[in-house]
């Protein structure tokens, strides 16, 4: 034990940033030491090599053991907090018995309680600044007071919503050397309606082979609406949830990889065993995306994460009622393996549903909000890749991944919680953002931040806070409308059940298919592309500043949907019912592969189903209708030419 102290004692002179970073952190919790399970307590053969890795490994246990400690303080006190994050007693006295006819309101209380308590600890958890933490089934009832997540969602659950509504989802591989990738999941039986929704068989049959993926469930199942209006509401910003599915025995339902958004994961009904790792260092795959890490084409097995800093900071086995936190861009592996099997593999199949902080969907960061202000004052980014099409989903890769490590975090951090609120407190926090915008920028390249006029930088910062509030609402309103349609299905199947034939699919009335999620959640999306359209105007318009003209005369009035597309073009790309931003990744012939801005990929799309962000870059003769030529050779432009019928 003395040789340990002495060791702490010489790793703490040696590193003093570990001192400062619990400086601030809350008392521990005395119940830590019976979770604590360190390898060096448990061996006396040890190597000085097994030592100074188990003190490592214990430094960052005690940092995820305060945070989880004030996670558990703040769900059980329940205080209300200044601003829109009521009580979590008074918001589910307004919301709480709104469940889509199906959600029990204790339920909805021990939803709102972790988002809030999240809400509380958003500096501590957050980002890469941020940690993981593991609040066991047990713990979160008694911080409850008795209530619990267990069971909030179960595959009978998931049955029903099959049978209600129109669905879709994705089957993920599961090869932990390779990205992850997606498969389709529903088979249709013939062109008619009823033939083509996906029945329970074909999730069944895809569980055989992956772990099924339903994205935004919470916008289309009235059950999962409520709790993501509780974590929009507590988060004051537009959140999203998702839902995995996954048989038991499952060696690895899925692959290393790191996602964009900070992730509240319930284990709802099974068990799933998880490994947590701290963030790759950046400047290992400075040409990777740090919140796509082993998505697509970039493959992360364990061992190369190893080699580019992912030090493990959690294994566990994930049981029903459970709660996990993974900050955003934390590498993260889950497998089945060894769990519980049953004759009834439908009661012991693990499903988990993810809850999404999607800062930086949303580009509310400050490297987004920066290459924001730049388009605007038409300044060069040095951070942009200097090569045609670069966009969103490569905003963070390249140069930004080079930068020195405090910087580069500084750039990543998301923008306070508080930047959404509509009140004074919100424009405080604008300003706030707006000085370190400027401060950031900086420290990145001085000579271009000096280009930008001082007014801008507060100017983006408005305008970006503005398509925030916006969308903010878009999503509120998008559950509220979920939840009230499962208040009508929930009174219709009282009225019917009791004609219901069998186990056949119910039939539909036109009115009941016009209600449909399938067409009631893209009118919301088709809201978000219009606000989104605003900011990217606006940036535009710094052009048309900067010039004194306007293009756009020499644009056909369809542009975004009838120019010629090449490899690595700035588009948005069509996927279950909306249009997402992405990348062309490769042109075969009339059909086009594409990258969306959270890695994963889309094949053989047709080019009504893309859309160009922005338009060709005004530069003299080098546009023809529309065209951007100056990088065509001159063979390939005769060519060009000649098929556009052009002398």
């Amino acid at each position: 034990i003395l040789v340990i102290v002495a060791v702490t004692l010489l790793t703490t002179a040696i590193h003093p940033h570990i001192v400062h970073s619990f400086s601030t952190q809350q008392p521990v919790c005395n119940y830590r030491r019976r979770h604590l399970n360190l390898p060096f307590l448990r061996s006396s053969t040890r190597t000085s090599s097994d030592v100074t890795s188990a003190i490592d490994n214990a430094a960052d246990l005690e940092r995820m053991e305060a945070l989880k400690c004030s996670i558990l303080s703040s769900i059980a006190s329940d205080e209300d907090i200044d601003g829109p994050n009521t009580s979590s007693t008074a918001w589910t006295e307004c919301y709480g018995d709104r469940g889509g006819g199906t959600l029990d309101p204790s339920y909805s209380y021990a939803f709102h309680s972790v988002f809030r308590a999240l809400r509380c600890n958003a500096g501590e958890a957050l980002g890469w600044r941020g940690a993981p933490f593991h609040l066991k089934s047990e713990e979160l009832q008694q911080a409850l007071g008795g209530r619990g997540l267990e069971g909030c969602f179960t595959y009978d659950d998931l049955e029903q919503a099959l049978i209600d509504d129109f669905l879709d989802a994705g089957r993920g591989t599961d090869d932990a050397r390779k990205g992850w990738k997606m498969a389709a999941v529903s088979n249709p039986r013939d062109s008619s309606f009823q033939g083509a929704r996906m029945t329970s068989s074909d999730v069944d049959a895809a569980l055989r082979k992956g772990t099924v993926i339903f994205n935004a469930i919470g916008a289309h199942v009235p059950s999962l609406a409520l709790p993501s209006l509780a974590l929009t509401d507590a988060a004051c910003l537009p959140c999203a949830t998702n839902m995995y599915v996954t048989h038991p025995g499952r060696k690895t339902s899925a692959p290393p990889h790191t996602d964009r958004q900070d992730v509240v994961v319930v284990q709802s009904q099974g068990m799933k065993r998880w490994r947590v790792f701290s963030p790759p260092e950046g400047k290992h795959r400075p040409d990777a995306d740090p919140y796509a890490r082993g998505k697509g084409n970039d493959d992360l097995p364990s061992h190369r994460l190893k080699n580019e800093g992912g030090r493990l900071l959690l294994s566990v086995d994930v049981e029903a009622g459970d709660v996990l936190f993974i900050p955003a861009g934390f590498p993260h592996t889950t497998s089945t393996e060894g769990c519980c099997t049953d004759d009834d593999v439908k009661e012991v199949t693990s499903i988990h549903l993810t809850f999404n902080v999607e800062t930086h969907v949303w580009d509310l960061n400050y490297l987004s909000l920066r290459r924001t202000a730049l388009k605007r004052a038409r300044v060069n980014d040095v951070l942009e890749l200097q090569r045609s099409g670069a966009n969103e989903i490569e905003a963070y890769v390249g140069p930004v991944n080079s930068l020195p490590p405090l910087l580069r975090e500084g750039l990543m951090t998301n923008l306070p919680l508080d930047f959404l609120r509509v009140d004074a407190v919100g424009g405080e926090c604008a300003a706030a953002v707006a000085e370190r915008l400027a401060e950031l920028s900086t420290q990145v390249d001085s000579n271009s931040a000096q280009m930008v006029p001082e007014s801008t930088w507060m100017e983006a910062v408005n305008v970006v806070r503005t398509q925030g509030k916006e969308l903010l609402e878009v999503h509120r309103d998008m559950y509220l409308a979920a939840i009230e349609e499962g208040e009508v299905r929930a009174s219709e199947r009282d009225m019917t059940d009791h004609i219901r034939d069998g186990d056949a699919l119910p039939r539909m009335t036109q009115e009941q298919m016009g209600r449909l999620s399938l067409f009631r959640v893209p009118t919301f999306y088709d809201k978000i592309d219009q606000i989104k359209k605003v900011l990217s105007e606006w940036c535009s318009a710094g052009y048309l500043i900067q010039s004194g003209g306007d293009n756009s005369m020499d644009l056909p009035e369809d542009w975004a949907t009838s120019l010629p597309l090449k490899v690595g073009d700035e588009v948005e790309a069509y996927l279950g019912g909306a249009y997402f931003d992405a990348t062309v990744t490769s042109i075969k012939g009339t059909l086009y592969d594409v990258m969306y801005f959270d890695g994963d990929v889309g094949k053989e799309l047709a080019r009504a189903e893309i859309r160009l962000l922005k338009p060709p870059p005004k530069d003299g003769g080098s546009i023809i209708n529309g065209v951007d030529t100056s990088k065509m050779t001159k063979k390939e432009l005769k060519k060009w030419k000649k098929k556009q019928g052009i002398k």
